[in-house]
C-alpha cells in the first residue's frame, strides 16, 4: 500500500500513526501554555526516548544480547575522553517515569521532575557496578530455585541518580584502559556464566513475583549501551528542542523497526527486559502522554 505527496509516491512503512504526531504537538502545546509546561516536555522527552531505545533491534537470545551490547557500548566508553572532562549531561530519564517504568501500581504526580546527570567518568561506574551486580545475581537465584535460600540483597554501589565526588574527578587515558580492562572482564564473566543456564533456569520465577534471570540478562544489556552512550547521544539542552530530538529518534527508530517486519531472531526489550512489538511501544507512548497531558495541562 502506497500514499501520494505531491507527486512522490510513499511507501506506507514511512510513516507512523498519526496520533503519535497529533500526541507530540499536544505535548508541545503544553509546553508553551500549560500550567506545568517544563515537566510535561521533560517526562514526555523521556517517554520519546525510552521508545527509541526500546526499538533497537537486538537477539532475542539473552547472551548475544550481551555480547552485541557490550560491543556496541564499548565504543562509547572508548570515546569517554573525548568529551569536556568537566562535562555533567543531563539524563532524558526522570525518577517519575522510572517509577512507571518498574511499578505499574505508583501513584505518580507528574507536574514534579526530578532528574540526574552524568559526567565522563560515571557510565564507567554504572556499567561497572551493574554488570557485578547481576553477576551476583545469577548465583543468588540458582541457590534460591535450587536450595531456597532467599537472596541477601547487595547495596554496596549507588544507582545513576546518585552522583559520586568521583565522578567528577578528571579521566585521563590511564584511568580509562583500566576502567574499561574491569569492565571487559565483568562483562566476559556475565556472558560465561549466563551461556551456562538452561531454558528452565533462564525462565524460572522467583515465588516473590521478580524477575526471571532471561528479563534480567535483557536488561543489562539495554542499561550497558544507555549508560555508555550518555554523552555520545547527550540530547540538546532547551526543553522544546529535547523533545524534537526524542521524537526524531523515536520516529527513525519506528519506520526502521515497521519496515523489518517479523523476524524471530531479533527482539525489542525495554530498559527493565519487558518485550514489545514496535505498535505496542507506540501506543504506549501515547498512553503515557495522555496521563501526562491530564496532569500538566
Amino acid at each position: 500500500m502506497t500514499t501520494s505527496q505531491g507527486s512522490k509516491t510513499i511507501p506506507a512503512t514511512d510513516q507512523r500513526p498519526k496520533s503519535l504526531d497529533d500526541s507530540r504537538e499536544r505535548v508541545l502545546a503544553a509546553g508553551r501554555t500549560g500550567r506545568h509546561g517544563a515537566a510535561a516536555l521533560a517526562h514526555a522527552t523521556g517517554a520519546r526516548m525510552v521508545a527509541a531505545w526500546t526499538l533497537k533491534p537486538v537477539p532475542v537470545d539473552p547472551v548475544a544480547h550481551l555480547e552485541a551490547g557490550h560491543a556496541d557500548a564499548r565504543q562509547h566508553l572508548g570515546r569517554l575522553l573525548d568529551h569536556d572532562p568537566t562535562a555533567e549531561v543531563r539524563s532524558p530519564m526522570t525518577n517519575q517515569l522510572f517509577s512507571r517504568l518498574t511499578d505499574g501500581q505508583a501513584r505518580i504526580d507528574y507536574r514534579l521532575v526530578e532528574t540526574y546527570t552524568y559526567t565522563p567518568r560515571k557510565p564507567l561506574r554504572r556499567v561497572l557496578d551493574h554488570a557485578l551486580d547481576h553477576l551476583n545475581q545469577i548465583d543468588q537465584w540458582q541457590l534460591w530455585r535450587q536450595h531456597g535460600v532467599v537472596p541477601t540483597p547487595t547495596d554496596g554501589w549507588a544507582p545513576s541518580t546518585v552522583t559520586l565526588p568521583d565522578d567528577r574527578l578528571p579521566l585521563n587515558a590511564a584511568d580509562l584502559a583500566s576502567w574499561l580492562w574491569r569492565i571487559d572482564q565483568a562483562m566476559r564473566l556475565l556472558a560465561h556464566r549466563a551461556a551456562r543456564l538452561t531454558e528452565e533456569e533462564l525462565d524460572w520465577l522467583p515465588p516473590d513475583g521478580g524477575w526471571p534471570l532471561r528479563r534480567v540478562l535483557h536488561h543489562v544489556a539495554r542499561s550497558e549501551l544507555l549508560y555508555a552512550a550518555s554523552l555520545d547521544e547527550a540530547l540538546p539542552g532547551d526543553p522544546a528542542a529535547r523533545y524534537g530530538e526524542a521524537d526524531s529518534r523515536f520516529r527513525e527508530r519506528f519506520l526502521a523497526a515497521k519496515a523489518r517486519g517479523h523476524d524471530r531472531s531479533i527482539a525489542y526489550p525495554n530498559l527493565y527486559g519487558t518485550m514489545f512489538t514496535p505498535d505496542q511501544v507506540a501506543a504506549d507512548v501515547l498512553a503515557f502522554e495522555g496521563e501526562l497531558l491530564e496532569q500538566t495541562m
